[in-house]
């Protein structure tokens, strides 16, 4: 699991199981922090998550969070997951928490936690 250093605003990871390296954490926040269409190797690495910074603060953002993110985690699926469920709920004003379920193709299951900042 992850928790937030509020002095850095950094994720401070706590524990992993055994079964999870931490090349399959890193993976999920590599993609989720990096803007759609920066690598060069492939364009359709990252997510779109950057673009909600300066929108609005409305209810339909949770779905778009939700979206976004899944939509930036899809190429995990087939070769290093076996699932991935992703939550968003927004309990702050300006901030969706975003819990990722992700299975391993062992079967064994993992909660990250990843907030989005949102509005301005």
């Amino acid at each position: 699991m992850g928790n937030i250093n509020l002095e850095t605003k950094d994720y401070v990871l706590s524990s992993l199981n055994d079964a999870f390296s931490d090349d399959v954490v890193q993976s999920v926040y590599f993609r989720l922090n990096m803007r759609r269409r920066r690598y060069w190797a492939n364009p359709d690495q990252g997510s779109r998550l950057y673009t909600l910074r300066r929108s609005k603060d409305v209810p339909r953002m949770l779905q778009t969070v939700r979206q976004y993110a899944e939509e930036a985690l899809a190429d995990l699926v087939p070769e290093r997951l076996q699932s991935l469920a992703v939550s968003a709920t927004q309990k702050v004003k300006s901030r969706i928490e975003l819990n990722i379920e992700i299975t391993r193709l062992t079967g064994e299951k993992q909660t990250i936690p990843y907030f989005v900042p949102v509005g301005g």
